[in-house]
């Protein structure tokens, strides 16, 4: 009994190792393939940067061109400044406009310039000429800030933006002032050019064009009084730096106009188009415009302790560019002001926008 146990027992072992032994070899044919199967099965996509590839250093050969698309890491020299920082030469990168300029208007110094001599309509930027006459009037006394002005049917038919005055309604001298700096109200820049000259609108243009080459403007022509588009309506960006240095430098209280963010009449609030009178410290004015054939337009100031800086942008393709633009413009200002009167403490006298021959950007 125990000897045929002994036997069926060796029996069963010997068919378990007969079935074992294949299934050892392949486990190992798999383990062997299982690299390859590793190697040929694609691999995912990672989310991690690719490494930078190394620039080339050595003076006088061009670095290498990334490839798959990738841009060259150009290095920065260590005299230029960081955007994360506050050190270096506050240079000024060209900006995406068709023209510009920054003026320190408490030193006189030019601070920057781009293509300032280029024509452009100039938009709503001509109410500061017309704002500069009605504050000329009333220096002279030929004006007064609580005459009544009668509005005209040409004055109440203008377009695009306005004060919604009526034909015949009567409105003060002082509601006329904010309208034109707040709302940009072409029909309030019209009553009060027919109120100035009797009714004679292209007398008063006149006076626009002799007040301009008076300013030293000598790049401006004007056609009308509040910038509606009109064939041969020019101006420059060194021309109205010039005409919005005098403004400012004879009528400095018109800031606390062109400051208000907000403007009503007749039960109608009006919103001032400078965004950055509540974006950007500092900044009190001054006029923004626009018209399709020459984009967004601004002459933009602020004043940061003793230091007032008077920034011009014309050409913006749009207001937010506008805004981005000028305040980098200002930025930039206020870091390289801050600088040299570090280095430079004594008080320099403030000089006249330099003309086209003379200027050259610092």
């Amino acid at each position: 009994m125990q000897q045929s146990y002994r036997a069926a027992l060796v029996a069963l072992l010997a068919v378990f190792v007969l079935l074992a032994a294949p299934m050892a070899d392949y486990g190992q044919a798999l383990a062997k393939k299982a690299p390859q199967a590793e190697k040929d099965r694609p691999k995912a996509k990672s989310r991690k940067a690719a490494p930078v590839r190394k620039v080339a250093r050595h003076e006088g050969k061009p670095a290498k061109k990334a490839r798959h698309g990738r841009k060259a890491v150009v290095p920065v020299p260590a005299d230029v400044e960081n955007e994360e920082g506050d050190i270096g030469s506050c240079e000024v990168p060209a900006l995406t406009v068709k023209s510009a300029m920054l003026w320190n208007a408490s030193t006189g110094e030019l601070l920057y310039e781009q293509n300032p001599d280029f024509q452009i309509p100039p938009a709503s930027l001509t109410k500061i000429l017309t704002l500069y006459i009605i504050f000329d009037a009333i220096r002279q006394g030929k004006l007064r800030p609580w005459d009544v002005v009668d509005v005209s049917e040409r004055a109440a038919t203008q377009g695009g933006s306005t004060m919604r005055l009526r034909n015949g309604e009567s409105v003060k001298v002082t509601d006329m002032i904010k309208g034109i700096a707040v709302a940009s109200a072409n029909d309030a820049c019209m009553a009060m050019a027919d109120y100035l000259e009797g009714g004679n609108v292209d007398a008063f243009v006149a006076l626009m064009n002799d007040t301009a080459k008076r300013l030293g403007m000598s790049n401006s022509v004007f056609m009308n009084p509040n910038g509606l588009p009109a064939e041969g309506q020019l101006t420059t960006a060194r021309d109205m730096l010039r005409l919005a240095s005098a403004y400012l430098e004879q009528f400095p209280k018109a800031l606390s106009i062109h400051s208000l963010q907000f403007f009503s009449h007749n039960n109608r609030q009006r919103h001032n188009a400078n965004s950055l009178l509540a974006s950007y410290e500092g900044c009190d004015g001054l006029k923004t415009g626009f018209v399709c054939a020459s984009g967004y337009n601004i002459v933009a100031t602020a004043k940061r302790g003793d230091t007032r800086l008077i920034a011009v942008v014309l050409g913006s393709r749009s207001p937010r560019v506008r805004q981005r633009e000028t305040a980098k413009l200002l930025d930039k200002g206020f870091k390289l002001a801050a600088i040299r009167k570090a280095t430079t403490p004594a008080v320099v006298a403030a000089r006249p926008v330099p003309q086209p021959e003379a200027t050259a950007a610092q």
